[in-house]
């Protein structure tokens, strides 16, 4: 009878797991596979060197060596979101930056009306946390009061909504903490040891809207291709010349078919020059309301536990990868 018992056990399991969506399966089974790195930074570092025991040929393997063996002193830099931005002046020009508001180690003691009503608020040490305080944004959302658990969430709230003290604590919680590390996830060299800080900016609209995130893949200062991060967690792979590519990178495909910008041009241009002397870097940028806009740089696309799908397509890109660290 026991063996009946777990035989009708495992067979119950395998048509739960036949009936999910696709996208569901692959997003359970990174979740599955990053929960294996165990509780401690030495197991996850011991983790992430045996994931690079094996000769590096997909775009995920790249970035995981990457993250195990480059050193580059510029790293850190392009990780931390407020000295990145004079490497950006430097190499492009200012034009491109945001509005800056100020950084400031701390919000505690700071009056609500130091900011305009509009802004955008982030740590500089970390990746994917952020507050967009918008006129735009839907009435309803209030930011956690002392949550832990999504420290390094986004938020996107209506000013009336907006109650300071819990923004304080979120921005303490994050002075507090070292996106380096944590469970489940590999350790990140670039960002050990950045000095947190708070960066304080303009909000960028585009026809009245948060504008989609370009991301250029730049291997060896060229675009291998071209992602777009749509509102909802979909995002779509495209190639320089602007052909959908029909593959996904951790995110499912939108379904839908985004225009090509009329501003690929300058934005490839603007990818080369932030990319250039680099084996690679993900440069991000935005059309807005203002002109081409710049996001971030960066060094590890989701934290190494993500792969392109399919995994042919994966090799492709990244054969001209070069890794001489």
């Amino acid at each position: 009878m026991k063996g009946i018992y777990l035989l009708a056990k495992v067979n119950l399991k395998q048509s739960v797991i036949i009936l999910m969506p696709e996208c569901i399966r692959g997003m359970l089974k990174v979740a599955s596979g990053s929960l294996k790195l165990l509780g401690t930074e030495r197991m996850a570092t011991f983790a992430l060197r045996r994931k690079t025991l094996v000769p590096a040929f997909t775009f995920q393997q790249k970035i995981l060596h990457k993250m195990a063996f480059d050193r580059n002193i510029m790293l850190p830099i392009f990780a931390d979101k407020v000295k990145v931005r004079q490497f950006v002046s430097e190499r492009v020009g200012s034009k491109y930056l945001t509005t800056s508001f100020g950084e400031f180690d701390s919000l505690i003691g700071l009056n609500r009306t130091t900011l305009p009503k509009n802004f955008v608020l982030k740590p500089n040490h970390a990746s994917g946390a952020y507050v967009i305080c918008w006129e735009g944004a839907p009435r309803g959302v209030i930011l956690p009061d002392r949550e832990i658990s999504r420290i390094w969430g986004s938020y996107i709230i209506h000013p009336d909504d907006l109650v300071w003290e819990h923004l304080v604590n979120l921005s303490s919680n994050w002075m507090k903490a070292n996106y380096f590390w944590k469970f489940g996830k590999f350790p990140e060299w670039a960002y050990k040891e950045i000095e947190p800080q708070i960066l304080t900016e303009e909000v960028l609209t585009h026809n009245k809207k948060i504008p989609e995130d370009y991301k250029f893949f730049m291997v060896n200062n060229e675009c291998v291709f071209i992602q777009v991060r749509h509102a909802v967690q979909k995002r779509d792979l495209y190639t320089p010349n602007w052909d959908l590519l029909g593959a996904r990178f951790l995110y499912p495909e939108s379904g839908l078919r985004t225009e090509r910008p009329i501003q690929l041009t300058e934005m490839l241009n603007l990818a080369k020059a932030l990319a250039k002397g680099l084996d690679f870097i993900r440069v991000d940028l935005y059309i807005t309301d203002v002109g081409i806009k710049f996001g971030e740089l960066t060094n590890y696309p989701d934290g190494g536990l993500a792969d392109i799908k399919p995994k042919k397509l994966s090799v492709e890109l990244a054969k001209n990868w070069i890794q001489n660290y």
